[in-house]
């Protein structure tokens, strides 16, 4: 399951990196003024989403690292349980 799990996260990946490059390579010039009052207002913004990720991420760390390994031990749980039955079945 740990290697399903990988195989999905580098899908993600590559879409996001093939999707970044097709809107880098077939965008079109817009020729206009960027305010640079409103660059900086988009640079705030920006940093005060990743800050405010990064700071829920770092209160609920353990709840998010719990969550994760019983989902883990829940998956192995499963997954012996349906070899047990597998050898049940065959005796």
């Amino acid at each position: 399951m740990k290697n399903n799990t990988a195989k999905i996260i580098c899908n993600a990946f590559k879409a996001a990196y093939f999707g970044f490059f097709i809107c880098v390579f077939f965008s079109v010039h817009a020729h206009a003024y960027v305010d640079p009052a409103a660059t900086a207002m988009i640079t705030q913004v920006v940093a005060g989403i990743f800050i405010s990720i990064g700071l829920m991420l770092g209160i609920f760390r353990r709840r998010v690292s719990l969550f994760f390994r019983n989902l883990s031990v829940k998956l192995m749980k499963r997954k012996i349980e349906k070899q047990s039955m597998k050898g049940d079945r065959r005796n």
